[in-house]
């Protein structure tokens, strides 16, 4: 799998404010990419332990979403992922070429009735996790989840 990146940062001797963008074909095996690159940028950002692994754990959430019901695993089909940060602050957007959903049919992962389920929390993690989620569907240019957290 091959990861395309580029990044760029503000400041004299340290990362504190930057962007960084990655791009990958449609597989899982980007997944250890992405949560290595968001750990690392959220502590740049200044979120530290649980917290920056809560981070983490969002954007695996969105970019599984993305790879597998966005894009449905095609080879064919690009994910792009692109971060930027700053002091106490925390923000990307992941983007795929699928053709959107409806959020009125997204179930709630805590009725009795779904909490077994074997998937369909990706989005409420991500929810609980970020101070902000936002979809952006276009059936013709695909997804974008932009997401945030501040301190």
């Amino acid at each position: 799998m091959s990861v395309a990146q580029t990044s760029g940062s503000r400041g004299q001797h340290s990362r504190k404010t930057g962007t960084k963008q990655m791009a990958f074909p449609s597989a899982l095996e980007a997944l250890d990419v992405v949560d290595k690159a968001t750990l690392r940028i959220a502590r740049l950002a200044g979120f530290q332990g649980a917290t920056a692994g809560a981070i983490a754990m969002a954007m695996i959430e969105a970019v599984t979403n993305a790879i597998v019901h966005g894009n449905r695993l095609s080879p064919d089909k690009t994910v792009l992922v692109k971060y930027r940060w700053g002091p106490g602050r925390f923000a990307a957007e992941v983007h795929d070429q699928g053709s959107g959903f409806d959020l009125s049919c997204v179930y709630d992962p805590t009725d009795p009735e779904r909490c077994m389920a074997c998937s369909g929390r990706g989005i409420f993690i991500m929810r609980q996790v970020m101070d902000t989620v936002e979809f952006d569907m276009d059936e013709t240019s695909g997804t974008t989840v932009t997401m945030t957290k501040a301190r």
